[in-house]
């Protein structure tokens, strides 16, 4: 959210700087100014997907592994949920009392750079929660029987 508070405050700059603020024009700078955040982006997702699966799966009770899988997809469709509705309502809370809002329909004079901002303020709250969660959870102790093997197997092995 940092790298896209940041190549948003750039593109507003630019912005600027060509006189195209209050007009309806493009400003002249390449799709790939937004690279950096959304290969960030993607690549956290990854991590974030495979982790939460296997947390999910690892840490449910035997009979309800599959329910631990969907929780996780569940997860997802909430955050996006969620996404819409700090959408709407910073929207909304940012044009009271007469000023111009963060979110417009002209992106030239709208600041998107603070909403993302926000978001990045929402997940270090996020992140400071996480470690107090992390804190007071117990893992479920995996128990896998160990296989002892025959006497005539051992014989053969390097151990």
């Amino acid at each position: 959210m940092l790298t896209a508070s940041f190549a948003e405050r750039r593109r507003l700059s630019v912005a600027r700087d060509h006189g195209v603020v209050e007009k309806d024009q493009i400003v002249p700078l390449t799709i790939f100014v937004l690279l950096p955040q959304f290969a960030i982006i993607g690549i956290a997702d990854a991590f974030l997907e495979v982790a939460k699966i296997e947390f999910f799966y690892d840490q449910a009770p035997e009979g309800m592994k599959s329910l631990g899988t969907s929780y996780s997809m569940t997860s997802q469709g909430i955050g996006n949920f969620l996404s819409s509705f700090l959408l709407s309502t910073v929207s909304r809370v940012t044009a009271k009392h007469r000023h111009r809002g963060w979110i417009l329909n002209n992106l030239n004079i709208s600041h998107l750079d603070y909403y993302y901002a926000f978001f990045a303020c929402l997940n270090f709250l996020n992140f400071i929660l996480f470690l107090v969660i992390v804190k007071f959870y117990v893992y479920k102790e995996d128990f896998s029987p160990t296989i002892e093997m025959p006497n005539e197997e051992k014989k053969g092995c390097w151990l």
